[in-house]
């Protein structure tokens, strides 16, 4: 964005007179001025000359030899210019003079021979003296061409073409907030409340004097909320008129090419007040106008004459020939005011923002007009800018005059009061504020000040509506309009203590790592099609997202699951072995969140039942849960999911307190994701899990002696639970240690378990005649 200092002197005198010392002020108190430009920078030594003749190059097919007139008499030029003619007013740089050479690297003009031939200066191109702006060309040996007439030949360049502004180069970025800086008039406040000058013309507005007659098409808003204030009126004209040269150096000095006069006076009053408008030529449309939103694939030709494709609800203005305005971004050609225009229906319109930046990312096109509206122009500065640019057209337009009334909705709004402690700003802000600084600062904003004391009752003015809401924003104004250098440079004090930690999930990660899983993370975000897959779209559950990246993306998840299972499907196609996989995250319903584990391991080649991917995923989790200190145990789960196998799932259980789920996934789920053979989950609630106390793990000294080990092989029908035999046998004589299941198998129909017992006296070394009838009444109590 670019501000005129000259521009803002209409409104402020002001007191430091030094640019760059302006552009430091408004950077440490308002945004950041990037560059400071002096317009005619490297116009020094140039002035108005006249080609007073023209012969060819002896030496050169493409340089001509010329005589220009200047103040300091007749001058030899060589010039490779292709629109010379004799007669004609250019750019002449006389020697000494610092150009671009074709627009590229700078160089200081030298008395010089060319070919054989002298030349005493140069006959210049825009690119050559950085007025591209001012004097557009895609040729570099296209000379600046300053007509016949109308200027007297000697005359400096910079006076001649009035380039005596100093423009400031504003970045924007850091301002989204503030829609009010879009404009001069709102940094014209920001320099008299930072003590740059005074108020030499404070930004009134008064409203035109309107006609009687009605407009001649009904303005219907359908959508209110996405329009809250707009106003309008017919505006009869003898002829568009001319734009005055002091409006169109204005309006190139902060980069707005002159088009025709209605126009400039909208991009006028845009830079001036900060509120885009347009001007339509009545006489274009027909019928009833609708403010809407769009239709996915509806279309408008705009007036950069792209025809373009139309997002869903994008906010348009349409009549019964169709659709004539993209409301916020960019005017249709149908619609625009010509040449020929004797009617222009002057509209302003307050916008809702969101929509803006949704149709801005829906159609690709940014505007300068779409980037101050997507901050949310206040109403007061719609209303303003109306009557700025209908007294401007009455006052410049030949023959303008209002024929209609006024069209009004909506209203300017009703600004917050909000409380402002001196005590607690100043606990804030680390330095006493005085009644009498603050009072100052919010009075040359514009707020109203009421109250006594440390504490006041401040009301921001209709501009600032949009920004200043809470308490908290009244500080940054004060911190900002005082000076950030008036703080003390104090560095804050604080423990550089570690917090207390709970080493916990890490214990879990890293025994789940050891045991061969890997660790993944993944979105929290998913779509409708992925919960179908997974068979957990209960709509119930769901978190909507109301502002979704996409429809994959369209809710929060509600477990780990179905990412899980997308992840494995893909990695199973790469892989040659078996996949141990986890997620360690926050998962979401409509009525919590909490923290969640979920581990899937699956198989790539069909095992045997050693290998069985559920009691892998059990053997797992079991051992990352010993290295907590936790020991689990698992039950038949009666009530399975749609997403677990009914046969094969339990739930999984920390004493007498139920921590989560151990389950295959059901065949159809497994299926959808592509895999071939079983897969088996464990899913646990990690918040309750971390709530349980831990038991201290104990280490025992090694046994001293050697130990027996004997190896039964037990038969057992696969309906039958192994834990109960296990634990009957455990603890049956004090020479019993250990009893371990080493391998598990199945043969026609039948499971066959091979469990190790292992024997040791502690004292001695025992005797294969002590241990064998203990082995044995140990067989008999597994097989009965």
């Amino acid at each position: 964005m670019k501000l005129s200092l000259d521009w803002l002197s209409d409104f402020v005198a002001f007191t430091e007179t030094n640019p760059q010392k302006i552009a430091e002020a408004i950077t440490l108190s308002v945004a950041e001025v990037e560059e400071v430009e002096e317009q005619g920078a490297l116009l020094g030594h140039c002035v108005v000359g006249k080609v007073d003749t023209i012969k060819k190059h002896p030496n050169a097919d493409k340089l001509s030899l010329c005589i220009v007139l200047t103040e300091q008499g007749k001058k030899n030029v060589v010039c490779g210019g292709t629109n010379l003619r004799q007669g004609m007013l250019v750019a002449f740089a006389h020697v000494g003079a610092r150009v671009k050479w074709h627009g590229g690297e700078m160089m200081e003009l030298a008395k010089t021979k060319i070919r054989g031939e002298e030349s005493e200066g140069m006959i210049c191109s825009s690119s050559e003296l950085d007025l591209t702006e001012q004097f557009p060309t895609t040729d570099d040996h296209h000379i600046i061409d300053l007509g016949d007439d109308g200027y007297n030949i000697g005359t400096p360049l910079k006076a001649a073409l009035q380039l005596d502004d100093i423009v400031f180069h504003i970045d924007n970025h850091a301002i989204t907030n503030r829609a009010d800086l879009f404009s001069h008039i709102g940094f014209a406040r920001e320099c008299v409340a930072i003590g740059l000058g005074k108020w030499k013309k404070k930004p009134e507005v008064s409203p035109p004097k309107f006609g009687k007659g009605t407009i001649p098409f009904t303005f219907v808003v359908d959508a209110p909320k996405l329009m809250p204030r707009y106003l309008s009126t017919l505006i009869e004209i003898d002829g568009i008129g001319e734009t005055p040269d002091w409006m169109k150096k204005r309006l190139r000095s902060v980069g707005w090419r002159p088009i025709s006069l209605p126009i400039d006076i909208t991009n006028y009053v845009a830079t001036e007040i900060g509120v885009p408008l347009h001007s339509f030529d009545a006489d274009d449309i027909a019928g009833t106008v609708h403010m809407r939103t769009s239709k996915k694939g509806e279309k408008i030709v705009t007036l950069d004459h792209q025809e373009r494709s139309l997002p869903e609800e994008g906010l348009v203005l349409s009549d019964d020939k169709g659709i004539f305005d993209l409301l916020g971004i960019m005017g249709g050609l149908r619609s625009s005011t010509k040449d020929t225009t004797k009617r222009i229906y002057l509209h302003s319109a307050t916008l809702d923002p969101l929509s803006i930046r949704r149709t801005i990312i829906a159609t690709g096109h940014r505007t300068d007009a779409a980037t101050v509206y997507e901050k949310g122009v206040p109403p007061i500065t719609t209303e303003q800018g109306f009557y700025r640019a209908a007294g401007l057209m009455l006052e410049l337009i030949p023959g303008a005059r209002i024929v209609s009334k006024l069209e009004s909705k909506g209203e300017n709004g009703t600004p917050k009061k909000i409380i402002f402690s001196l005590e607690h700003a100043s606990s804030i802000l680390g330095r006493t504020i005085s009644q009498k600084e603050a009072s100052k600062i919010f009075s040359d904003l514009g707020c109203t000040v009421a109250g006594i004391g440390n504490v006041f009752t401040i009301t921001p003015p209709l501009h600032r509506i949009g920004d200043m809401k809470e308490s908290i924003d009244l500080v940054e104004e004060v911190a900002r309009i005082a000076g950030f250098k008036s703080f003390e440079e104090e560095l804050p004090t604080a423990s550089i203590l570690p917090p207390e930690r709970d080493c916990r999930v890490n214990s879990l990660r890293n025994s789940l790592k050891e045991e061969g899983c890997i660790e993944t993370v993944q979105f929290a975000f998913l779509g409708e099609e992925l919960l179908m897959r997974s068979k957990t779209n209960d709509r119930s559950r769901l978190r909507e997202i109301e502002n979704p990246i996409g429809e994959d993306m369209k809710f929060m998840r509600p477990s780990l699951l179905p990412r899980l299972l997308e992840y494995g499907s893909d990695t199973m196609r790469l892989t040659s072995e078996d996949l141990k996989i986890f997620e360690i995250g926050h998962i979401f319903t409509n009525a919590e969140e909490h923290q969640s584990l979920t581990l899937l391991v699956a198989q790539v080649h069909s095992g045997g039942l050693k290998d069985d991917p559920l009691l892998s995923a059990k053997e797992a989790f079991k051992a990352a849960c010993g290295a907590m200190g936790y020991a689990i145990r698992t039950h038949r789960n009666d009530s399975p999911s749609s997403v677990m196998h009914p046969g094969r799932t339990a739930n999984v259980f920390i004493g007498e307190r139920k921590i989560g789920e151990l389950y295959e996934v059901h065949p159809e789920v497994a299926k959808n994701f592509g895999f071939p053979h079983r897969v088996a989950v464990v899913s646990i609630e990690l918040d309750i899990l971390l709530s349980l106390q831990t038991t201290e793990n104990t280490y025992k000294h090694l046994f001293e002696f050697p130990s027996i080990a004997y190896d039964a092989t037990i038969v057992f029908d696969p309906a039958t639970p192994v834990g109960p035999f296990l634990e009957k046998v455990e603890g049956m004589h004090e020479f019993l240690r250990e009893v371990k299941l080493v391998d598990l198998f199945e043969k026609e129909g039948k499971r066959h378990l091979t469990v190790r017992c292992t024997y040791n006296a502690g004292d001695r070394t025992l005797k294969e005649e002590e241990v064998k009838p203990i082995q044995e009444k140990v067989e008999a109590l597994l097989r009965t």
